[in-house]
């Protein structure tokens, strides 16, 4: 069982996010340096749109919308 607090951490591949949600490589490229909140991220596979916090090269799932 999985805990619900635990942030969900998105994958990188050939230097581009991964959806969680299809496993697709999405458009935003990933860069170490780059701290956001509430970043937009969305899938053109899946057409899910993921808000995402970037902080010390960690990325994490804050909301999901479909």
């Amino acid at each position: 069982m999985q805990n619900a607090n635990r942030p969900v951490i998105l994958d990188v591949k050939d230097g581009l996010y991964v959806c969680p949600v299809c496993r697709a490589k999405t458009q935003q490229a990933h860069d170490p340096a780059t701290n956001a909140t509430n970043l937009r991220l969305w899938c053109k596979q899946c057409k899910a749109v993921h808000y995402v916090n970037i902080a010390f090269g960690q990325c994490s799932v804050v909301s999901r919308y479909r």
